[in-house]
């Protein structure tokens, strides 16, 4: 079975960031480097520095799935996607062992977790990803990625990844597949859908978390930002500016089930849902 095991973020202060996720949805906490992660017991969140030669923009930046035998992946791309390369990952990235892109361009890291041959990568998997997976009442339940065909997409990662796809009623533009508990959401990226917002281009748009009381978390968001000054809070609701109440009808409008629309220090958006 597949395995969607992180979502990569670029952000200007990383350990802050990765630190407020720890505490709010009672992860993992790993300070790595200039970087950190907060895990969930299934997916990571990697926050990244910007790099030389990648100056941002900050943000939702790509996300890694696990295969099991990566040449059935590389094989099954070659055969049906040939606009599709991967490449080698650098040694100091221990968790993405090579590159690949989908056929609309987003960026993906697969992870063979045992036995993947050096001169596919010489890479090993070391820390979080190799702890047993845990079950949790606060988790990662989707991400959702716009892209400009997200039907040739879906296909793409079902053929690649061999993710599950999900049932869609008559007349839904959108995409969904799972590896079995995260769900990648495939949403078409029209620029008309961003009026009365700044635009996006293709990318992953926000994450959706699950948690046992939406209100409750949401209290115990308020009470971590009490203790940092306004314009340094980790995280607010989308509901000060028109612009953060448009964003806030858009992730609604991808996410009918959740409760609250909020968006971190470093331009991440995310929803809660009971």
């Amino acid at each position: 079975m597949p395995k969607l095991n992180h979502i990569a973020v670029i952000a200007i202060d990383p350990q802050a960031v990765a630190k407020f996720y720890a505490t709010i949805f009672n992860m993992s906490f790993l300070h790595r480097m200039a970087g950190a992660t907060a895990r969930d017991g299934y997916v990571g969140l990697n926050f990244n520095p910007r790099f030389t030669g990648r100056p941002g923009p900050v943000g939702l930046d790509h996300f890694g799935i696990e295969v099991e035998d990566v040449e059935e992946s590389f094989e099954m791309a070659a055969k049906k996607y040939p606009e599709v390369e991967w490449v080698k990952r650098s040694g100091t990235r221990p968790y993405a062992q090579v590159g690949i892109h989908d056929p609309d361009g987003q960026v993906v890291d697969i992870n063979q977790k045992n036995n993947m041959k050096n001169e596919i990568s010489e890479v090993k998997t070391q820390g979080l990803y190799l702890e047993e997976d845990r079950e949790q009442d606060r988790h990662v339940d989707y991400i959702a990625l716009r892209t400009l065909n997200p039907e040739h997409c879906a296909a793409f990662y079902h053929d690649v990844f061999k993710m599950t796809p999900l049932n869609r009623e008559e007349g839904d533009e959108n995409y969904s597949l799972t590896d079995g508990r995260v769900t990648l959401k495939l949403v078409p990226w029209n620029i008309t859908d961003f009026e009365g917002a700044a635009a996006n281009r293709p990318m992953i748009d926000h994450i959706g978390f699950k948690v046992e009381d939406a209100d409750k978390v949401h209290q115990e968001i308020l009470d971590y930002n009490n203790s940092f000054p306004p314009m340094n809070a980790p995280c607010w609701l989308l509901d000060s500016r028109d612009e953060d109440r448009r964003r806030a009808e858009m992730l609604k409008k991808l996410a009918p089930d959740s409760k609250y629309q909020y968006c971190d220090l470093s331009g991440t958006c995310f929803v809660t849902a009971d």
